[in-house]
């Protein structure tokens, strides 16, 4: 988020179902257009750990309440546990009483980002470049086969040093390096697995956790320095008037040439110190 970060050493999962939009009507807000792969999918929803930057991605048909909250409970919860706090953006799947009703079954604290402010959920945008970038050097020449690359490169990030935390997000989440093809060619000695090993292993493991929660808190402070070294405080007041960024889209006109600011509106009420 931009002013008040997540607390990194919480179980947070930032969730964006839109990282893919459908090729009929590319937007920014989506992250990047993607076509209907030979697969039948058009989206890609992106979960990412706040705190080890793990993400878990997957292609869907479609961007419904049902899709988005079968990839929640089969991808996230059965198989990593209801986190205590998951950060999402406010479009409609989101708000819906289906997932709703998921949160409030498994105690899950759903945080929603403010309105065409992408930067609240900076980590998982972030991630969201990177992953077309990855899959943009792999799709075909007809960019349809983007969902059989996915694990693929999703494996690559999770498995690609961080410059914040200066691991990988599969060890800070696993607490081990992934296997991979080059394991099988050293030799492997079930002795070498002892008690003693695996305590050190887990005492480990929650040192270097701790030492990358210290280095995301570095890193959160030092963008909010940037942040409030070039930002101007505003104040409204009941009855100011003030003209609301909507960026608005419509198929077939020119994105450059629409309203972006619409108003002026009355301030009613003042809810808080910063809304």
């Amino acid at each position: 988020m931009s002013k008040k970060e997540a607390n990194p050493s919480e179980t947070t999962w930032t969730l964006d179902a839109n990282a893919g939009c459908r090729s009929t009507f590319p937007s920014r807000w989506c992250g990047f257009a993607l076509k209907i792969s030979l697969g039948g999918n058009k989206w890609i929803i992106v979960c990412t750990d706040y705190l080890t930057r793990y993400a878990i991605t997957k292609s869907l048909p479609s961007a419904d309440a049902p899709e988005v909250s079968k990839f929640l409970v089969e991808e996230i919860i059965l198989k990593h546990g209801a986190p205590r706090t998951i950060i999402t953006d406010r479009g409609q799947v989101f708000q819906s009483k289906l997932i709703f009703e998921i949160n409030r079954l498994c105690n899950v604290d759903h945080r929603m980002t403010t309105a065409y402010h992408p930067r609240a959920n900076g980590l998982t945008e972030r991630f969201n470049k990177t992953l077309a970038d990855m899959l943009s050097m792999y799709v075909d020449v007809e960019q349809r086969n983007w969902d059989q690359i996915l694990p693929f490169v999703t494996f690559a990030y999770n498995t690609a040093r961080q410059e914040t935390t200066g691991f990988t997000p599969f060890y800070l989440f696993h607490g081990r390096e992934a296997d991979t093809t080059l394991n099988t060619i050293f030799p492997y000695s079930p002795d070498g697995v002892t008690q003693d090993y695996l305590q050190r292993l887990l005492n480990q493991t929650e040192e270097l956790r701790q030492l990358a929660r210290l280095r995301t808190l570095e890193a959160q402070q030092k963008d909010r320095r940037i942040y409030d070294a070039k930002h101007r405080p505003v104040n409204y007041n009941p009855g100011d008037l003030v003209w609301i960024f909507t960026p608005v889209r419509k198929v077939g006109l020119s994105e450059k040439l629409l309203k972006k600011y619409f108003g002026p509106y009355q301030v009613v009420r003042k809810l808080s110190e910063v809304t």
